[in-house]
C-alpha cells in the first residue's frame, strides 16, 4: 500500500514538474504571433442560379390515415371518398 502510495505521489510530481515545459515548448511549436497579409489576386467567377421546380409526385391513397378530426384539411381529389 505504501509502494503504491509513493508512485503515485512521484507520477504527481513528476507531471507538476513537467507541465510547464511542455506547455513552453507546444508555444515553440504553435504559429507565431506576428502575421503579415498576402494580396493574391484571385479570380470571381460568376454562377448561374436558377429555380428547378420540386417533381410532382402523384398522390397514393394506399396508405391508411386514421382521421382523428372530421374537418381538419380537404380530401384529396385523386382518392375518393369512404
Amino acid at each position: 500500500m505504501r509502494k503504491g502510495f509513493t508512485v503515485f505521489a512521484a507520477i504527481v510530481a513528476t507531471s507538476l514538474v513537467a507541465t510547464p515545459f511542455v506547455m513552453g515548448a507546444s508555444k515553440a511549436l504553435a504559429t507565431s504571433e506576428v502575421t503579415s497579409a498576402v494580396a493574391v489576386p484571385v479570380a470571381v467567377l460568376p454562377v448561374e442560379v436558377a429555380p428547378i421546380a420540386a417533381p410532382v409526385q402523384p398522390e397514393n391513397c394506399a396508405r391508411k390515415v386514421r382521421v382523428v378530426y372530421s374537418g381538419y384539411g380537404t380530401p384529396s381529389a385523386a382518392c375518393p371518398a369512404r
